[in-house]
C-alpha cells in the first residue's frame, strides 16, 4: 500500500508524518532538529532514517509499506553549496524510498493554505514572504538581516534597541519602555545596553531577536512605543505581501508561520489595514509536515 510522508526539518525540530491513501495518520514522530548547519551530514542522515524507521515501525497490517517521501528542509534554497549538501544527505537517508525535496517555506505554505495557491509570509528571527502561483514559485523578501528581514523578531528587537536609546537621550519622550528593558535585561545603568549587547548577547543574531519579546510584553501594557514598533513591521510586512499579491490580479488567500505571529492582533490587525483590496488573511490551516505530506501525495499519488 502507499503511504505518504511529510517531514519538516526546521531549525528546533525534525517532525514526522505518514499518511495512507486515506488521509489517516498513521504514524508520526518528532527528533531532534537536522539542520546541516546546526548537525554534521552523518547525524543528519542518521536523523532523517531513524525517523522513518520509526514511522515504518508504526504501520499496522502491511509488511511491505510503500513510502513516497516529501522532505521540507531548512536551507535548501539559493546557496548551491548548501543545496548539494543537502541533497546527499537526502540520497543516503532516502534510498529506498520515493520521495521530493523541498524548502521549509514551500512546505509551510503548502500547510497554511491547505496545497491552494496563495502567500505565505514567514516571520521568525527573519522573514520572508513566498508564493505558490500554479506551477509558479515566487518570493519577496529573504535578503537576510543586514539588508532586510523586516518585520522580523531581530528587526523588531532592533527597534526596540533603536527605541530605548532615543528614549534614554530624550529624543523621544519616555514610555514604559526605557524601564521595561532596563529591569529586563539587568541593566545597572542605560548605556550598561551598550556591553549588553555586544558582550552578553554577542551581537549575535538569534540572542538578540528575543528582546522582540520584550515589545510584546509592553504592546499587552498599551505602551505606544512599541504599538508603534509592531505597526512599522506590518507596515512592511505589507508591503511584502503586497508586492507578491500583484501576481494575483483576482485575489489571493495570505498565511503565516513563525514566532513573530505569537503577537496576534498586536500585529495582525494593523497589518490588515495596509493590505491591498483582494487578499484574504488567514490563520493557517495545518502544520509544515502536512503540508510537506501533501506535496508528496500531489507528486506521487498517480504513480
Amino acid at each position: 500500500m502507499k503511504y505518504f510522508v511529510g517531514i519538516d526539518g526546521g531549525g528546533t525540530k525534525t517532525a514526522f508524518i505518514c499518511m495512507n491513501e486515506q488521509n489517516e495518520c498513521v504514524a508520526e514522530c518528532t527528533l531532534e532538529s537536522c539542520h546541516v548547519l546546526q548537525v554534521s551530514e552523518e547525524r543528519a542522515i542518521e536523523i532523517l532514517k531513524t525517523g522513518i524507521s520509526k514511522l515504518r515501525s508504526e504501520i499496522q497490517n502491511d509488511d511491505h509499506p510503500e513510502l513516497y517521501v516529501c522532505a521540507g528542509l531548512a536551507g535548501y534554497g539559493k546557496d548551491i553549496k548548501l543545496r548539494e549538501r543537502i541533497e546527499r544527505i537526502c540520497e543516503k537517508s532516502f534510498e529506498k524510498d520515493h520521495y521530493v525535496l523541498c524548502n521549509d517555506g514551500e512546505i509551510a505554505l503548502a500547510g497554511a493554505l491547505n496545497g491552494e495557491d496563495g502567500i505565505l509570509v514567514i516571520a521568525g528571527t527573519g522573514s520572508i514572504a513566498i508564493a505558490k502561483k500554479g506551477n509558479e514559485n515566487l518570493r519577496c523578501g529573504g535578503w537576510g538581516y543586514t539588508l532586510g528581514d523586516e518585520g522580523s523578531a531581530y528587526w523588531i528587537a532592533r527597534q526596540l534597541i533603536q527605541e530605548f536609546a532615543k528614549q534614554c537621550d530624550g529624543r523621544h519622550k519616555p514610555t514604559l519602555l526605557r524601564e521595561h528593558v532596563i529591569s529586563s535585561c539587568g541593566l545597572s545603568d542605560e548605556y550598561d545596553m551598550i556591553s549588553y549587547v555586544s558582550d552578553t548577547l554577542g551581537n549575535e543574531r538569534e540572542k538578540i531577536a528575543k528582546l522582540a519579546l520584550l515589545v510584546y510584553e509592553l504592546a499587552v501594557q498599551n505602551d505606544e512605543a512599541a504599538l508603534s514598533i509592531y505597526d512599522r513591521a506590518a507596515q512592511e510586512i505589507a508591503e511584502m505581501i503586497n508586492t507578491l499579491a500583484l501576481h494575483f490580479p483576482d485575489g489571493c488567500n495570505v498565511s503565516y508561520a513563525g514566532g513573530v505571529w505569537a503577537a496576534g492582533s498586536y500585529l495582525i490587525e494593523p497589518l490588515k489595514k495596509y493590505l491591498h483590496n483582494g487578499i484574504t488573511f488567514e490563520a493557517p490551516q495545518y502544520p509544515p509536515e502536512i503540508g510537506a505530506q501533501l506535496i508528496a501525495r500531489q507528486t506521487f499519488q498517480s504513480q
